[in-house]
């Protein structure tokens, strides 16, 4: 997807369903695997695929899993706190080290790389068995390249501004930590 902050509503309604994970952990799994884009061009221009590793189920399992993890506990909490001036204290207790925020973290990596499949004409979904342009998106070839990214982008766009309406107290701090 090419709006990474769009992937949020599925880490939201994940947590929502199950209020057992860590929404901090969902979210920076969801969005960890775009990471390496701007690694990705940097090393390679933009001469080949610019998605490889962590939006492969392999490598977001295991690479962006890990990633995700050290995000989470180091990072997020200063980021939330100081960005959007939600106690730093709180921020942190929602993003101990613990199964629940592995779990959370891999189900938010496993959530991008799935939505990615459906909205990227390729998807390295199965590398390093498949080539990158080995596997293409289904809907992706059914709505053709002038649909293929804009049919997820109105929805996830749609699905955000509806949380954004609905939890309307405490809004920063329900949508950032749960």
């Amino acid at each position: 997807m090419p709006l990474t902050p769009l992937h949020y509503p599925i880490a939201y309604l994940v947590n929502k369903v199950n209020r057992n994970l860590s929404l901090p952990g969902l979210i920076v799994g969801s969005m960890i695997p775009d990471f390496e884009i701007p690694v990705i061009l940097f090393i390679n221009g933009f001469d080949g695929p610019n998605r490889l590793v962590l939006h492969s189920l392999l490598g977001s399992a295991t690479l962006g899993t890990a990633l995700a993890i050290l995000v989470t506990i180091k990072f997020y909490p200063i980021l939330v706190s100081s960005l959007f001036r939600v106690d730093k204290e709180k921020v942190e207790n929602k993003c101990n080290l613990s199964l629940a925020l592995v779990f959370s973290v891999l189900i938010g990596n496993i959530f991008h790389v799935l939505l990615d499949f459906t909205n990227h004409q390729y998807s390295p979904i199965l590398w390093p068995f498949l080539e990158a342009d080995k596997t293409p998106s289904p809907i992706f070839m059914f709505l053709g390249e002038q649909f293929g990214y804009l049919w997820i982008q109105v929805i996830m766009g749609f699905l955000l501004l509806v949380l954004i309406l609905v939890e309307k107290k405490d809004l920063v701090e329900k949508l950032l930590i749960g």
